[in-house]
C-alpha cells in the first residue's frame, strides 16, 4: 500500500516501519501522491477513512540537520533531547506537532495536527478535490483581504499562542482561492517566545513578510508599521493585560 508510493524516495527501516503501525491503528490508510518535497521533510496526500490527510516525513538519513539545532537549543520543552541526528529528527517532528497544537488551542488558522509517531506527522488537508491550496506567494491576492489577515493570524499565533514563527514568508501561508482565507503552516521551526532567540526570528519574520507585501503594493508599510499593526491586534484581542511580549 504504502511502499510503491515512496519507493523512490530515501527512507530508513524505521519510516517503513511507523507507516505501517499507524496503518494498523487506522490513523492513515494509504498514500496517494507526493505533495511537496523539501529539505528536511516530504509531504504526502493520503486517506484516512476516505478523508484526505497528509502525511509529512522528516528525511532522517539524506538530510542535513545542521540547521535545525539553533531552533531546538533553548527550548525547555526538548531541553534533554541528544544531539544526534535521528533525535534532532525525531525531536523536531515532535516539535511541529507541539506547535500546531499550541496553534490550535488559540485559534490559528493552521492544519489539524492528527498523529505523530517517530519522524511522521499526521494532518489536515488544506485544499480541495487532492490539490492543495496555493501558496500566497504564487497567488494574486487581495491586499486589503489578506494583510488584515496575516496581522490577526500571526498576533494569535505570537500573543495567544507564544510563539515566533522563525520562518514567516509567503512560501508558508496557503490561500483558499474562493475565498482568500490564509493558512499558516511549516511550525517544525517556530519557537516558544522566551527562546533565546525569539526576537531575533521575530525581526526576521516581520522582515520578509514585510517587503514581500511592499513588492506588490504602492504605499510602503514599514516594519515598524507592521509591529504597531501586532500590538494593535494584541489589544484588541486580549486587552492590555495580556503579558506576552
Amino acid at each position: 500500500m504504502f511502499v510503491n508510493k515512496i519507493e523512490n524516495y530515501v527512507f530508513d527501516n524505521l519510516t517503513h516501519k511507523t507507516l505501517f503501525k499507524l496503518s494498523t491503528t487506522d490513523i492513515i490508510d494509504s498514500i496517494n501522491m507526493t505533495l511537496a518535497s523539501g529539505k528536511e521533510a516530504i509531504t504526502f496526500l493520503g486517506y484516512s477513512k476516505s478523508n484526505p490527510i497528509v502525511a509529512k516525513i522528516y528525511k532522517i538519513e539524506t538530510s542535513n540537520f545542521n540547521n535545525l539545532n539553533k531552533y531546538i537549543t533553548g527550548d525547555r520543552r526538548f531541553k534533554n533531547v541528544k544531539k544526534d541526528k535521528r533525535s534532532l529528527f525525531l525531536a523536531w517532528a515532535s516539535k511541529e506537532y507541539k506547535n500546531l497544537q499550541l496553534m490550535l488551542n488559540n485559534n490559528v488558522s493552521c492544519p489539524v495536527p492528527i498523529a505523530k509517531k517517530q519522524n511522521i506527522l499526521i494532518m489536515s488537508f488544506i485544499g480541495e478535490n487532492e490539490i492543495p491550496f496555493p501558496r500566497l506567494v504564487k497567488f494574486k491576492y487581495d491586499f486589503d483581504v489578506v494583510y488584515p489577515q496575516v496581522i490577526e493570524e500571526y498576533a494569535k499565533m505570537l500573543y495567544g499562542a507564544n510563539l515566533v514563527h522563525a520562518d514567516f514568508s509567503p512560501y508558508n501561508i496557503l490561500i483558499n482561492p474562493a475565498t482568500q482565507k490564509i493558512t499558516i503552516i511549516d511550525v517544525g521551526q517556530s519557537v516558544l517566545i522566551n527562546h533565546p532567540k525569539a526576537q531575533e526570528f521575530l525581526k526576521r519574520d516581520i522582515i520578509n513578510i514585510t517587503d514581500f507585501f511592499n513588492k506588490s503594493k504602492t504605499n510602503e508599510i514599514t516594519y515598524d508599521d507592521f509591529l504597531k499593526d501586532l500590538k494593535n491586534k494584541k489589544k484588541e484581542l486580549y486587552g492590555r493585560n495580556n503579558n506576552s511580549k
